[in-house]
């Protein structure tokens, strides 16, 4: 059985957060302001991301076998942030992870692991593909003088932003097949399915339909946001454009009370990694995307 973890009655959202609870260097890392089952419940039915897999035994026990976050990309399922039951073995969990999404019709698995369990994972047939690091801070105010004007940018700008997404990605090795690639992920964004959209928050330099450079900033859980996407045209690099979106957009965060703002990107990224250095974030978690059809 796999459901979302805002659509579970309260008697398994109660067993789910038990689960988690009980777990505590999961839940330090990936839940580092719930410290009781009550809170773990709230963030996670506060979004639509976090997923539960579980199996009714013949007794009617309902056994929780993992919890994660699931994003869906065409034929892939994006997992991150497992948690799995250490009482069934590692070969049970995956199987009915294989077995549950290939009922889904969906082909391909993509999870994020911590990079101890890269060779767990590798043994059962995954591929090791990207190394990923989050870094985050709180978000502050600052008095920062746009080098191009901004503007806030919603659904409505789709069109205009996949075509500065697809320029940007179009001479590196994670170039779009197509521009309507690049406006399923930032259609996929911007309607809320990888965490509210907050457009307050997020901005593009230039005025449509001139946008050179965007941030794209969504929230997971209330007091949680994150940076999704990061791009500028490669014509308008080294400007500062990213700087000055992602300093306009703590603002607006700080103003709402938002507590924690995080990203992830490529441990192979270095401009991003110096950027966001540059700008108070700190690295805090490594995870190892590892592939493998389901």
């Amino acid at each position: 059985m796999l459901v979302k973890a805002s659509k579970c009655p309260a008697d398994i959202m109660q067993n789910v957060s038990n689960f988690i609870y009980m777990r505590e260097d999961f839940r330090k890392e990936n839940l580092p302001r719930c410290s009781t089952p009550a809170e773990i419940g709230r963030e996670l039915t506060a979004s639509d991301s976090w997923f539960v897999f579980a199996d009714r035994q013949p007794t009617a026990k309902l056994v929780i076998i993992a919890v994660f976050k699931l994003e869906r990309a065409g034929q892939t399922a994006k997992l991150s942030q497992l948690c799995v039951n250490n009482d069934d073995s590692f070969d049970s969990v995956i199987s009915g992870l294989r077995r549950e999404f290939g009922e889904l019709r969906i082909s391909n698995l993509c999870l994020r692991v911590r990079p101890a369990d890269v060779a767990r994972y590798a043994a059962k047939g995954f591929e090791r593909g990207d190394t990923y690091d989050r870094f985050s801070r709180t978000p502050a105010e600052s008095n920062m003088i746009p080098i191009l004007p901004l503007t806030s940018v919603a659904l409505k700008d789709l069109s205009v932003l996949a075509k500065l997404m697809y320029a940007a990605y179009a001479k590196t090795k994670y170039g779009f097949p197509d521009m309507q690639s690049a406006e399923e992920i930032l259609r996929a964004t911007m309607s809320g399915d990888k965490g509210e959209y907050l457009s307050n928050a997020s901005f593009a330099s230039g005025g449509p339909p001139n946008l050179v450079s965007a941030c794209l900033i969504t929230a997971d859980a209330p007091g949680d946001a994150k940076i999704e996407q990061l791009f500028t045209h490669p014509l308008y690099r080294a400007r500062g454009l990213a700087t000055t979106e992602i300093a306009a957009g703590m603002n607006c965060l700080t103003a709402s009370g938002v507590k924690s703002l995080s990203a992830w990107d490529r441990q192979s990224n270095d401009v991003v990694r110096r950027l966001l250095t540059k700008m108070g974030f700190r690295q805090d978690q490594t995870a190892v995307e590892m592939f493998a059809r389901s």
